[in-house]
C-alpha cells in the first residue's frame, strides 16, 4: 500500500505532518505530483481561524505540479504533463446530467454543489500528490516554470477584478494593499491602461508596487491620505478602489477614496466580520460595491506567457513540505512563500 505526506490542518494554528493512503482516482480524475504550492491570504486566514471552514483540512490551492495518473474517461495523453487546475469542482468538473441552478446560469465558479480545493470539503496541494478533475486542467507552456506557474490561479483572481470592474484607459485605480495579491492587480491594472495609485503602510511594499506598474504611491500612514488621493484624481476620488489589505478595517478607508458612482472592489478574504460600515455614504455617493475572487485562468496563463510580469522576483522564500507551519507563520509577513512539496 503506498502512502504519500501531507500538511495536514487540524485546527487553527496547528499544523501536522502525516501519511495518507494514496487517494483513489474517480474515472474523470487525474492524479498529479505537486511540485510547488504557494501560500496565500486565504490559506493564511484558515489556519488563523479567521475564516472557518470544516477541518482537518489540507491546505493549499496555488500550485503546479505532473500528471501521474488519469482516471479511464481522461485521455492519457496528459500523463506527464506539467499542469495547474482551477480551483472550483464544479457540476462540470464532475459532469452531472442534472446540472444545478448556477452551472445553468453559467456561474460555474458559484455551483451550489461545488467544493473548493483546499478550501471547502476538498484536500489541497500542502501535499506530496493532489487529486483533481481533469476538466479543471490547465497545460503549462513551456517557457513558464514550475515556480512561476503558482502566480496563475492569483493572477487570475487579479484578473477578474477588472472582468466584473470595467473602466476606460486614464481612469484612476487604487490598490490600498500591495501585498501578495495587490501587487498583481497592480500589473494587471496597468497593463490595461488605468493610471495606477498604490497604498501601502510598508514603505517596501511601496518601492514594489512601483516596479511592477504603480504611477504613485502613498503611505498609509499619512495623516492626509484622503486630500493627497483628491489631489491626483481632481478633486473627486479614484474612479475605482481595489480593496486587497487583507484586513478589516480596509474596506471604511476604500469608500472614503472612491468618487461618487465609483467602484469598491472587494479582494481581501479575511474572514472577519466588518463592523461599523457608513452605508448613508455608500448610498449617497452612490458607490457600488463589487466582490471578486476566482479568474479565468486562459488570460492569466497568457499574461504570465507574453512575460508582461516578471513574478520570479516576488518569491520571498521557499520552504519544504515538513516546514509548512513555519511557512504559514512567516507567510503573514513576506510578499509570497512557495511550499516544495516532493
Amino acid at each position: 500500500m503506498e502512502f504519500y505526506k501531507v500538511a495536514n490542518l487540524i485546527k487553527p494554528k496547528k499544523i501536522v505532518i502525516e501519511e495518507f493512503k494514496k487517494p483513489e482516482i474517480e474515472s474523470v480524475e487525474a492524479l498529479i505530483k505537486v511540485n510547488y504550492a504557494g501560500i496565500c491570504g486565504t490559506d493564511i486566514a484558515i489556519y488563523n481561524g479567521d475564516y472557518k471552514v470544516p477541518l482537518p483540512l489540507i491546505l493549499g490551492h496555488e500550485f503546479t505540479g505532473e500528471v501521474i495518473e488519469v482516471g479511464e474517461d481522461v485521455n492519457n495523453k496528459l500523463i506527464g504533463k506539467r499542469i495547474t487546475a482551477e480551483i472550483n469542482n464544479t457540476c462540470l468538473s464532475y459532469p452531472k446530467s442534472i446540472k444545478c441552478p448556477a452551472c445553468k446560469k453559467g456561474l460555474l465558479t458559484h455551483c451550489l454543489e461545488r467544493t473548493v480545493l483546499g478550501i471547502i470539503n476538498a484536500n489541497g496541494t500542502f501535499a506530496q500528490f493532489v487529486k483533481v478533475p481533469a476538466k479543471n486542467i490547465h497545460i503549462l507552456p513551456d517557457n513558464i516554470s514550475d515556480k512561476e506557474g503558482v502566480f496563475i490561479e492569483p493572477l487570475a483572481a487579479a484578473i477578474q477584478t477588472f472582468e466584473l470592474s470595467k473602466f476606460k484607459i486614464g481612469d484612476k485605480v487604487i490598490v490600498l494593499g500591495v501585498g501578495r495579491l495587490g501587487v498583481l492587480i497592480c500589473s494587471v491594472a496597468n497593463s490595461l491602461g488605468a493610471d495606477v495609485i498604490a497604498i501601502s503602510r510598508s514603505k517596501e511594499k511601496l518601492k514594489r508596487a512601483k516596479i511592477y506598474g504603480a504611477l504613485e504611491i502613498i503611505d498609509a500612514n499619512d495623516l492626509n491620505l484622503i486630500s493627497k488621493v483628491k489631489e491626483l484624481t481632481n478633486g473627486l476620488g479614484a474612479d475605482i478602489v481595489v480593496e486587497s489589505t487583507g484586513s478589516e478595517n480596509g474596506f471604511n478607508l476604500a469608500i472614503n477614496l472612491v468618487r461618487p458612482r465609483g467602484t469598491v472592489a472587494l479582494k481581501s478574504t479575511h474572514g472577519i466580520l466588518i463592523n461599523d460600515v457608513d452605508q448613508t455614504k455608500i448610498v449617497v455617493d452612490e458607490i457600488r460595491i463589487q466582490g471578486s475572487r476566482c479568474g479565468p485562468f486562459s488570460k492569466a496563463i497568457e499574461f504570465l506567457n507574453s512575460k508582461k510580469m516578471d513574478v520570479k522576483p516576488l518569491i520571498s522564500e521557499i520552504f519544504p513540505l515538513d516546514e509548512t507551519e513555519e511557512a504559514l507563520k512567516l507567510a503573514q509577513q513576506e510578499p509570497k512563500i512557495l511550499i516544495k512539496c516532493n
